[in-house]
């Protein structure tokens, strides 16, 4: 029954990712028996209503997925998932805020006249404010959640719920047909606005202004737009077919690889060789050169980061479409 099947998931949510699969396929086992065994004493099939006390019966997902945790002290391990989603959305945010910043901050520093000795102790500042912006947002979760252990609240949010408000199933490899759409409108536009506003391999016109490029620009040029035309055929191809596949997910993987060492390179490859625009004195265009080479250097390893993160993304997803799975727990009610 779909039940079932959104209650086991909202189930493994909470569970940690090396157990999920065990501890899935054990729980689905009680609960088939469970249904067998109301239906024989009912001597007919189960209603929507009949499952429904079944599981109330059986007790919330974080309830239930906190039985099959090691026991906690401070947070006891009714409340200890919760605690630990909450946690990390509060440290992705403030990894986010400080990562932004500090991008913003590199891109303001790439055109100062800093030292390095300057430049290494304004990193030192950020590490600093990520480690006391983190510290005190844990302490001060940890504070929340170790009350609320400890008061009747607890119980009155792990009781309150509802089976059929459960979140609907979720196929892992089913793509969003809106999100391919968005993608291929994206990478179109993307390749009309490549072709006619850069139409010159060397030189870049913006108004009055011209940039004037190494002739290394050419690869990053017909690289990008070939690049962009493959994702625009990746993304036409999931619209078609939503789900992703071991090919498309490689593609996929091949496409994220070759971008990200395009841009990579394009930041350590200097390209802007002038920059002109009416009534510029050369020393100061040539201090502009300098600076936007600078700054593309200094974004070397933040292209690096993002390149290894995207790259990861999907080969974890190509992991886990040639992962056969260890047992099924129940079969939607309809594909």
């Amino acid at each position: 029954m779909e039940m079932i099947d959104r209650y086991l998931q909202a189930v493994r949510f909470w569970l940690p990712k090396k157990q999920q699969d065990d501890i899935i396929a054990e729980l689905s086992e009680d609960l088939r028996a469970q249904l067998e065994e109301r239906e024989s004493a009912l001597g007919r099939p189960l209603t929507d209503a009949d499952v429904e006390a079944l599981l109330r019966q059986r007790g919330s997902p974080i309830l239930v997925a906190s039985g099959y945790l090691p026991q906690r002290s401070l947070i006891g391990p009714l409340l200890f998932p919760l605690y630990l989603f909450v946690l990390k959305i509060v440290t992705a945010c403030v990894i986010g805020a400080i990562g932004l910043s500090w991008i913003v901050a590199i891109a303001t520093h790439a055109f100062s006249s800093v030292s390095s000795h300057q430049h290494f102790s304004y990193n030192g500042v950020s590490w600093g404010t990520l480690w006391t912006a983190w510290f005190s947002s844990a302490a001060m979760v940890t504070l929340i959640f170790a009350i609320l252990e400890r008061t009747q609240a607890r119980t009155r949010i792990l009781e309150s719920w509802n089976p059929r408000k459960l979140p609907p199933l979720r196929h892992p490899h089913l793509i969003p047909r809106s999100s391919s759409a968005i993608e291929l409108g994206v990478n179109l536009c993307v390749v009309v606005w490549w072709g006619l506003n850069m139409p010159s391999p060397l030189t870049l016109h913006f108004g009055s202004l011209s940039v004037a490029l190494s002739a290394a620009w050419v690869w990053f040029f017909w690289g990008i737009l070939l690049l962009t035309l493959g994702s625009a055929g990746l993304s036409l191809a999931n619209l078609l077919r939503p789900w992703w596949t071991t090919a498309r997910t490689a593609f996929r993987i091949a496409l994220d690889l070759a971008g990200g060492l395009f841009f990579c390179w394009l930041t350590k490859a200097h390209i802007v060789t002038d920059i002109h625009w009416p009534g510029a004195p050369p020393e100061h265009a040539a201090a502009v050169v300098s600076g936007v080479n600078t700054w593309l250097d200094r974004m070397f390893p933040v292209a690096v980061a993002i390149t290894v993160i995207i790259l990861a993304t999907n080969i974890y997803r190509l992991i886990r479409l040639r992962r056969k799975p260890r047992a099924q727990p129940m079969q939607p009610a309809a594909v």
